[in-house]
């Protein structure tokens, strides 16, 4: 959420809390300052420093490489190591005397420097800089130096190596399947995101499982002997499970919990619009019949906790249950493939309204949100999809241009009057 959008809605929140004697205006006051503009200044330093120690990392780069000819290979490991180790030891100094902006700073220096020494000292010695295990072990130590100092900056900077190193892998690393090993450098960086209660770590983590799920389409096909579609089912039913797994974590924690919730949401209607949009082959085994069963049950399990404690509704659960079933069913549809786009794009409409029902009820403005960009997706795609085959040129651009206005119009209309019911029910 940007800076100025919090405040202003925070303002709006303490002005209500005000009215109704929850906060006197003595706190109001001290609540604003501080989460006022300071925070952007108090950035600034850290912002600086680390783009310095970036420029400090090339220019130790451009020193040794103007002077690669000349110097000998002692020389040059000693300027290599020395820097790398002289930042480190900075980081630490600086970390001790609270001054933790720079310490950052020397730490993404320092780890910046080890990249460089991977392929200055592969050149001295003739080595394969190009190899994924140096990016491995490039990842570990950006973590280590986030587990150490701890570092923010250094642990989304091991999170994205480690993704790095997992789709830069050969086909002789990853014997033909997915590409497993890479979650183990991910549970150690989803460790410590969790450990330092990083929200854009957490963010980070959750963004790269799902590239690394992209990445590994193919050869998850392959060994489970599946097609595309069936895939995309497995893929929108671990989705379920992270949406489910999200409610019961907001339970607890509201930032992380939304942050799964919204990925799961966006995940699952997105790969159901796909196989309705693109439908794709369909020969499914004993094994993806598992798996498929396997997350039905465990969404069904999150789900009746959730309704057990009171914190989801009937009407909510029929519509997750919904999502689920609708994928899994999904290969006995394929067999028809003239009935997939029919099917699917029915279901895709009443779940759009289902998602702005469930964003309303909840007092989620991002479900909220979602189901209407779903919805007026969905129709456009129908319009253009259908209509297009049967209109002239002009009528149909005539005609696509009244229903976009005239849609806009609705849609934005509606969206206000049901985002004040759902502000008023918060309120009152």
């Amino acid at each position: 959420m940007w800076q100025r959008v919090y405040l202003q809605r925070l303002k709006r929140d303490i002005e209500l809390w005000i009215e109704r004697g929850w906060l006197t205006p003595e706190n109001a006051q001290a609540i604003l300052a501080a989460s006022g503009g300071e925070a952007t200044t108090r950035r600034i330093p850290q912002i600086l420093s680390l783009l310095g120690a970036v420029l400090i990392g090339f220019a130790a780069m451009s020193f040794v490489a103007a002077n690669w000819s000349e110097l000998s290979k002692l020389v040059k490991l000693v300027l290599l190591f020395g820097a790398m180790w002289a930042a480190y030891g900075a980081a630490f100094m600086l970390d001790r005397r609270n001054h933790p902006a720079y310490a950052q700073a020397a730490i993404i220096g320092g780890i910046a420097l080890f990249g460089a020494n991977i392929m200055l000292i592969a050149q001295i010695y003739h080595v394969d800089a190009g190899a994924p295990g140096w990016v491995l072990l490039w990842s570990a130590v950006a973590l280590a130096a986030a587990w150490m100092l701890p570092s923010r900056s250094a642990l989304a900077i091991g999170i994205l190596l480690a993704i790095l190193w997992s789709a830069w892998s050969p086909p002789a690393l990853v014997l033909g399947q997915a590409h497993w090993a890479f979650f183990l450098p991910w549970a150690v960086a989803l460790f410590l995101t969790l450990r330092m209660s990083w929200l854009p770590g957490f963010h980070l983590s959750v963004l790269t499982a799902w590239v690394w799920a992209a990445l590994n389409a193919e050869p998850l096909t392959r060994g489970l002997d599946v097609g595309r579609g069936d895939l995309a089912v497995l893929y929108i039913l671990a989705a379920l499970v992270l949406w489910l797994a999200g409610m019961r974590v907001s339970h607890r924690s509201l930032r992380f919990g939304s942050v799964m919730e919204g990925y799961g949401l966006v995940v699952a209607f997105t790969l159901l619009w796909i196989c309705q949009a693109a439908p794709a082959d369909s020969h499914v085994g004993t094994v993806w019949t598992i798996v498929a069963v396997l997350g039905l049950a465990a969404a069904g399990a999150l789900a009746w906790t959730e309704i057990a404690a009171g914190r989801l509704a009937m009407r909510d659960a029929a519509g997750l249950a919904a999502i689920g079933l609708g994928a899994a069913l999904y290969p006995l549809i394929a067999s028809s493939p003239a009935s997939v786009p029919w099917i699917y794009a029915a279901l895709f409409l009443a779940l759009s309204a289902w998602l702005v029902a469930f964003g309303t009820g909840r007092r989620n403005r991002f479900a909220l949100n979602a189901g209407f960009a779903a919805f007026a997706a969905e129709v456009l795609y129908l319009y253009f999809e259908t209509l297009g085959t049967l209109l002239g040129t002009a009528a149909f651009f005539a005609l696509g241009g009244i229903i976009l206005i005239a849609g806009s119009f609705i849609i934005a209309r509606l969206r206000r009057h049901v985002v004040a019911v759902a502000d008023g029910g918060a309120q009152s």
